[in-house]
C-alpha cells in the first residue's frame, strides 16, 4: 500500500528533525530536554548515527585519553532508616546482617588501600538512626589520620541533609564542619532521577529534587567539587531522563562545580522496585548506549567527563559506552557492596585490568585524580 503525500511528508520531516539535531550537536549548539528526549528514542540507523556523533564530539572535546582513578569504597554501615525501593543494601538495626564499621575497621581498610597506592577513599553508607554529625566527623578524621594525603570523597546530599535535620543545623554549617574535618569532595549520588514524579515512586521518603539541587549548590559554593549522577532504567521516561541531564547542565552553568557525569544503570535483581515493576535484572545495553550518547551531546562544553560504570554494565558493556561518548571508567573500588547486594557480580578491578579494557579499543589509558588531574 502506497503512503499518501501528507504521510510521506510527515516521515521526511520527522527524519530531517533527527538529523538536524545531530548536526546542531556536532556544531556545539545546546539541545533542549525535549530535543534530547527525541534523540533518546533512536533506533536502527538513527541509533548508529547518534552513537557516531557522540563519539566524534567526545574526540573533539577530550581526545582519545580514557581516564580512571585508583580508589577504594568504604560503606561504613548498611543500617538505614530509608525505604528506597531500588535498594537491596539497607538493613534494619535488628537485622542479623546489619553492620557498622568501627574506627579500627575503617583504619584497616584505609591501610589496605594505601598498599594498593590509591589516591581516593570514597565513603558512603546508610542513614543510621543513631548517627549524628560527630560520627561522620570521626569517619573523616580516622581516614585522614591514617592517610593524611589521601582524597576523601564522601557523604551524598542525602547524608548531608540527614545530618542537618538530625542536628537542627543549616546545610552550609554541616558542609563547613565536614570540610574542616578533611572532606575534599562529595559524591553526587542520591540524585537517581531528578523528577519528583519518579522519586515519589522509587524513593518517596528520600530528599526531593529541590533538596538535592540546594545541597549540591551549597557544596559548590563552599568550594567542594561534586560528581553528578543518574540512576536510569526503571520507571522514568525519555523526557524525564533528558530533563535530569538538563537540570545538571543548568547547575553547572551557575556553579562550575561538577567534575563528571556518572551514568548508573539500575541493577534490579534483588530489589522491591524490580519485583513491583517486573524490571529486567540488569541494564539494557542499547538503552545505555542512547543515554551515554545523549549525555555527551547535551553536556558538551559544560561537563566534558562522562563516566560509564563497569560495575553496572560489566567490562564489555563499559567498553561499548566508551565508543558512545564516555571517556572515563571510574575507579578500581577494591570493594563494592551496594550493587552487589542488588545482584551485581563484579566489585573490584585492578588498574591493569582497566587499562587493558582501554587499550583493547585503541584508546589511551591514564590514571587521574578525583578532580581529573592526570597522574
Amino acid at each position: 500500500m502506497s503512503l499518501s503525500l501528507p504521510m510521506r511528508k510527515a516521515i521526511v520531516l520527522k527524519r530531517s528533525r533527527f538529523w538536524e539535531l545531530l548536526q546542531r550537536a556536532m556544531a556545539g549548539e545546546e539541545l533542549s530536554a525535549e530535543e534530547g528526549a527525541l534523540l533518546l528514542k533512536a533506533e536502527g540507523k538513527k541509533l548508529q548515527a547518534l552513537i557516531q556523533t557522540a563519539d566524534e564530539v567526545r574526540r573533539r572535546r577530550v581526545g582519545d585519553i580514557v581516564t580512571y582513578v585508583k580508589n577504594r569504597n568504604i560503606n561504613f554501615t548498611n543500617v538505614c532508616i530509608g525505604s528506597c525501593k531500588f535498594c537491596a543494601f539497607r538493613r534494619n538495626p535488628e537485622d542479623p546482617q546489619a553492620y557498622v564499621l568501627s574506627p579500627e575497621q575503617i583504619e584497616s581498610k584505609v591501610n589496605e588501600a594505601l598498599e594498593a597506592n590509591v589516591t581516593e577513599i570514597c565513603i558512603q553508607g546508610g542513614l543510621h538512626p543513631d548517627f549524628g554529625l560527630e560520627d561522620y566527623l570521626e569517619i573523616i578524621q580516622t581516614v585522614k589520620k591514617t592517610a593524611p594525603g589521601i582524597h576523601v570523597h564522601a557523604f551524598s546530599p542525602a547524608e548531608i541533609n540527614y545530618i542537618a535535620e538530625k542536628e537542627d543545623m543549616g546545610l552550609e554549617e554541616v558542609i563547613v564542619r565536614l570540610k574542616e574535618a578533611g572532606l575534599d569532595s562529595v559524591p553526587g549520588t542520591a540524585a537517581e532521577i531528578l523528577v519528583d514524579r519518579v522519586r515519589s515512586i522509587i524513593c518517596p521518603e528520600k530528599i526531593s529534587t529541590e533538596q538535592w539541587i540546594k545541597t549540591i549548590k551549597a557544596c559548590h559554593r563552599l568550594g567542594l567539587p561534586t560528581t553528578a549522577t543518574m540512576m536510569y532504567g526503571h520507571v522514568e521516561t525519555p523526557l524525564e531522563q533528558a530533563r535530569h541531564i538538563s537540570i545538571i547542565r543548568e547547575i553547572q552553568k551557575e556553579t562550575h562545580g561538577f567534575t563528571e557525569f556518572v551514568l548508573l544503570g539500575f541493577v534490579s535483581r534483588n530489589t522491591l522496585l524490580g519485583r513491583e515493576f517486573n524490571l529486567r535484572p540488569y541494564p539494557d545495553l542499547v538503552h545505555s548506549l542512547r543515554l551515554h550518547a545523549v549525555a555527551r551531546l547535551m553536556l558538551a562544553g559544560y561537563i566534558d567527563n562522562i563516566q560509564t560504570s563497569w560495575v553496572k554494565l560489566g567490562p564489555r558493556g563499559a567498553q561499548l559506552m566508551l565508543k558512545a561518548g564516555a571517556n572515563d571508567l571510574g575507579g578500581t573500588l577494591m570493594e563494592e557492596n551496594i550493587t552487589k547486594a542488588a545482584g551485581g557480580s563484579l566489585c573490584s578491578m585492578t588498574a591493569a585490568q582497566l587499562e587493558h579494557l582501554i587499550l583493547e579499543i585503541g584508546r589511551i589509558p591514564r590514571q587521574r585524580t578525583t578532580t581529573y588531574d592526570l597522574i
